[in-house]
């Protein structure tokens, strides 16, 4: 376990030689490890580098290969082991023509080899793409040049055989179907990371889908020394348990973290194999060191005077909770709906993520998080006990 971390984001105007430049300053500094942002080719101009479009190679951008052994040998010369961000929860898919997974999806459907990579609601028949304009015209914004469909900057491939007539029918005859953005938060049939439609949700479950973007990972922590790894957003897998058991058994030694929202009173599950989190709970006390308590019946005159609301704390918190629900991941809620197939289930799900106390649970462990939100449910809804127990 490193004695200390700094984290370095690395951007195509901060890259990997110019994070090796740091290495003695750091170690001046008395860091015991550098923690470096994602590193794998990302999408184009990403300047953050979670939306990772190919995970069998390190981003040119970043500084490739070259920026890579510069900066492992700068590191190991001042003596700072290295911490990695990783990304196993979704893909970049903004430009498809960058994501070769991505693009054979579209391309062949569902009876493409990488249709196992993807969370997708096949029942549509079509995977839904919002990204049209509010004044899309098809007969005049379509094109197909290449054997690829265009639209605007956004290129599509087009399934073999199907490339003849006009835009439109070629269109028509895709594994896809391009919708209008609005569509997004209602209808969207692939699972994203929370509302982001360019982030597609990866099936890291699947063995061949977890060595396939894991390979390049593991071959830094067995080959190349990397002594830590931080797991982005563990929560959005389908297990995280069963993904952090493989992922520490590959792993072996390294020193692994997870991103994890803990609420207060809430505790990381004993079961997983981790050091523990990157620290927001640990950060949510430390910060309250800036803040006055004082003040605190000044502030809230001040907010319902400005507002007019006299909505207590928790009040927000439920109002905020059903927003989401109901708003920009109301497609998720439906398309778990569809997923139980019960009537009334879509209110029911609503309601019990209205009421869940924490982010999730991972049954059996945290199930007295479910039973207190079904309790809840079933008090203020009593129409939904039907729906209910079907989930329950």
């Amino acid at each position: 376990m490193p004695s200390s971390t700094v984290r370095l984001q690395i951007t195509p105007s901060f890259d990997l030689h110019a994070a090796a430049s740091l290495c003695d300053y750091l170690r001046e500094l008395g860091a015991g490890a550098v923690y470096l942002s994602p590193i794998l080719q990302s999408a184009g101009g990403s300047q953050h580098g979670y939306d990772v479009v190919d995970f069998s190679r390190i981003d040119s951008a970043r500084g490739g290969d070259a920026g890579w052994q510069a900066f492992l040998a700068a590191a190991r010369e001042h003596e700072l082991d290295v911490v990695v961000d990783i990304v196993p929860n979704h893909t970049g898919v903004a430009e498809a023509s960058e994501n070769a997974q991505w693009w054979a999806v579209l391309r062949d459907g569902p009876a493409s080899p990488c249709a196992r990579w993807f969370d997708i609601d096949w029942s549509r028949g079509k995977v839904l793409l919002p990204v049209l304009g509010d004044d899309f015209d098809p007969a005049r914004d379509l094109t197909v040049v290449d054997d690829e469909l265009r639209y605007d900057e956004h290129r599509f491939p087009v399934a073999p055989g199907t490339g003849g007539g006009s835009p439109v029918d070629v269109h028509a005859r895709q594994h896809y179907e391009l919708v209008s953005y609005r569509r997004a938060d209602t209808e969207q049939n692939y699972r994203r990371f929370f509302a982001v439609t360019t982030l597609a949700g990866l099936r890291v479950e699947d063995p061949a889908v977890f060595d396939a973007t894991h390979r390049k990972v593991l071959r830094w922590v067995r080959e190349d020394g990397v002594a830590g790894v931080r797991v982005d957003h563990p929560d959005g897998l389908v297990d995280p348990l069963a993904y952090l058991r493989r992922l520490h058994e590959a792993a072996n030694t390294a020193w692994l973290l997870v991103e994890k929202i803990l609420e207060p009173g809430e505790t990381l599950p004993s079961s997983w194999p981790v050091a523990g989190t990157t620290g927001y709970d640990a950060l949510a006390e430390v910060t309250n060191v800036l803040i006055d308590p004082a003040a605190e019946r000044a502030l809230d005159t001040i907010y319902r005077e400005l507002t007019g609301d006299e909505r207590s704390f928790d009040e927000h918190v439920e109002a905020g909770k059903r927003l989401v629900a109901t708003t920009i991941l109301r497609a998720e809620v439906l398309r778990m709906a569809r997923l139980a197939d019960v009537d009334g289930i879509a209110d029911a799900l609503t309601e019990l993520l209205v009421a869940f106390p924490v982010y999730r649970s991972y049954l059996p462990e945290g199930a007295d998080w479910l039973s207190h939100a079904l309790r809840q449910v079933r008090g203020l809804r009593p129409d939904l006990a039907p729906a209910l127990a079907a989930l329950a």
